[in-house]
């Protein structure tokens, strides 16, 4: 799923979406509905002013090294308030230990 962006629009895309595996089908949120990838959407505006902005990166290499260690520190050691002040690995590790109700 992604956004309505040019990026994912035009025929580069598809081709490369599609070239991976045939069977994958691209889907695109509605337009100005910003909600719909509400995850993820917080997700890039917290990686980007709690830890990018606040300091130099020089390259691509760099980016995706940082990204890749905020990956870890926002899915296994920073508390979430929706998920009670849980990590998001937490609370998958709960949900996979609660009894059937």
């Amino acid at each position: 799923m992604s956004d309505n962006g040019p990026c994912y629009r035009g025929k580069d895309f598809h081709t490369l979406f599609t070239g991976h595996d045939p069977l994958l089908r691209h889907i695109r949120t509605r337009i100005k509905s910003p909600q719909t990838n509400g995850v993820i959407e917080r997700f890039f505006e917290t990686l980007k002013y709690e830890h990018l902005f606040r300091g130099y990166i020089g390259d691509g290499d760099a980016l995706d090294m940082e990204t890749h260690r905020f990956r870890i520190i926002y899915n296994t050691i920073r508390p979430h308030q929706a998920l009670a002040d849980r990590t998001p690995k937490q609370a998958y590790l709960d949900s996979k230990t609660l009894p059937p109700s």
